[in-house]
């Protein structure tokens, strides 16, 4: 067909076509192979996947399987989801800290459960299993993990159609974070980091462990604070950072949330728009607020669309459906959609800790087929009959051989007691860092 018909016509018949089958396509000729691999034809297929109805990416960790679940839903949650392969099972313990979600391509980060001494970032394409591990940037070589702190963004430049992650790095000083941090941008395009310097470095601090980012109107937006004067007077704001300019801005909060306690702040992606929730208490909360931006970039347009009170305590706020319920996971890990009219909510019947749960806009895309390496490896479900979950479990023992007797309880066990643990610590720690009272 395709000798019969011009280039740009076949570009554009395949530019419709899901990534899988685009895969199995560039074995048909030389001229599709390098046509399909081409990063013009990479950029307009996501560029056609942008106007495709969108799904959402969820992620939980699953108790009985010892491993991350990936599953791809529809918008209002009304399927079963369809589960995707997972191929950092081995890579990690219990799950990575997801970053971010866009064009299909999702940033992980191998944090979450406080390991300085093997972070890594990985760039992940489930549709087309490819996968980039990311180069370490140049500060980390000298950089001492217990006395600094990292907080990461992810987004994209429309302008060159290039990825790219913000890493923000604090030094510890006298009892605060030294300012300004360093500030350094990895870009998919050239596969190297590269500094941010000079007077664009904000002198804000983003609130350790507990940061989230949301990529939205090309800007990385995060919850922060700065501190005013002698007296120790603190300010909280959204802090962001434009992919395309590589410059930071601020933008005010709405004025109940500006002397909270920083946190108990955290970005969150409400169905496109840019919104914060506020929790009672961050670890065991039982209520939370959210507040959306209405018209992005107009602070006037702040509004508290929520106050959200579960008896069985609230985990993590995820998101939104489409039709404005509240995604949210419980303290007992439950996956529940939260009406805000009625004050119910439905039980999704999707479990997990409550900690590892994400949720975030997905499409599929050719992006990392250039740049990345194969990455697939095969994920139990919970539809597995008994004969394949035997061998998922002879792997799962194989895997436990080679940790310590000390660490075997912690992953046989309770997840969440290490979830508990961790976020325990970090809370009590920063309680006591922001004792001083905000004025």
């Amino acid at each position: 067909m395709s000798e019969y018909l011009p280039r740009d016509i076949v570009m554009k018949i395949l530019s419709r076509l899901p990534p899988k089958s685009l895969i199995k396509f560039r074995c048909v000729s030389k001229s599709w192979y390098l046509m399909i691999s081409s990063p013009y034809f990479i950029n307009l297929h996501t560029h056609r996947a942008l106007l495709s109805p969108k799904t959402t990416l969820l992620r939980r960790y699953s108790k009985p399987l010892h491993t991350d679940v990936f599953s791809v839903h529809a918008p209002e949650f009304d399927d079963a989801g369809i589960q995707i392969e997972y191929p950092f099972r081995d890579r990690v313990r219990f799950y990575y800290r997801i970053v971010g979600c866009f064009n299909g391509v999702v940033c992980l980060l191998d944090d979450q459960f406080g390991q300085p001494d093997a972070v890594a970032l990985q760039l992940w394409n489930p549709a087309i299993r490819r996968k980039l591990t990311l180069p370490p940037p140049p500060s980390s070589v000298n950089e001492d993990p217990s006395m600094s702190m990292v907080a990461l963004g992810f987004g994209f430049d429309a302008e060159r159609g290039d990825y790219k992650v913000v890493r923000i790095s604090y030094l510890y000083g006298d009892c605060e974070y030294l300012l300004p941090p360093r500030v350094e941008v990895f870009a998919l395009n050239s596969g190297s980091w590269h500094a941010v310097e000079g007077e664009k470095i904000p002198h804000n601090c983003v609130v350790e462990y507990f940061w989230s980012q949301v990529f939205t109107h090309g800007n990385v937006h995060w919850t922060a604070y700065k501190t005013l004067g002698k007296n120790i007077k603190r300010e909280n704001l959204i802090m962001s950072f434009d992919v395309t300019r590589e410059v930071f801005d601020e933008m005010p909060l709405p004025e109940p949330l500006v002397n909270e306690v920083p946190l108990n702040l955290g970005a969150l992606d409400l169905g496109g728009v840019l919104a914060v929730v506020q929790y009672d208490e961050r670890v065991c909360g039982m209520r939370c607020s959210i507040w959306a931006m209405r018209v992005y970039g107009d602070v006037g347009s702040w509004s508290r669309d929520y106050a959200i009170s579960l008896d069985c305590g609230i985990g993590r706020v995820l998101g939104a459906k489409q039709n404005g319920d509240v995604l949210l996971a419980t303290r007992a890990g439950a996956l529940v959609a939260y009406n805000g009219v009625d004050g119910k909510y439905e039980d999704l019947g999707i479990s997990g800790t409550k900690d590892s749960f994400y949720a975030g806009t997905y499409n599929e895309s050719l992006v990392l087929l250039v740049q990345g390496d194969v990455a697939r490896q095969r994920l139990p479900s919970d539809n597995d009959s008994e004969s394949e979950r035997e061998s998922e479990t002879e792997s799962d023992m194989e895997y436990q051989s080679s940790i310590g007797d000390e660490d075997e309880e912690d992953f046989l066990g309770d997840v969440e007691k290490s979830e508990f643990r961790m976020q325990g610590s970090m809370y009590q720690y920063l309680s006591v860092f922001f004792r001083r009272p905000f004025v």
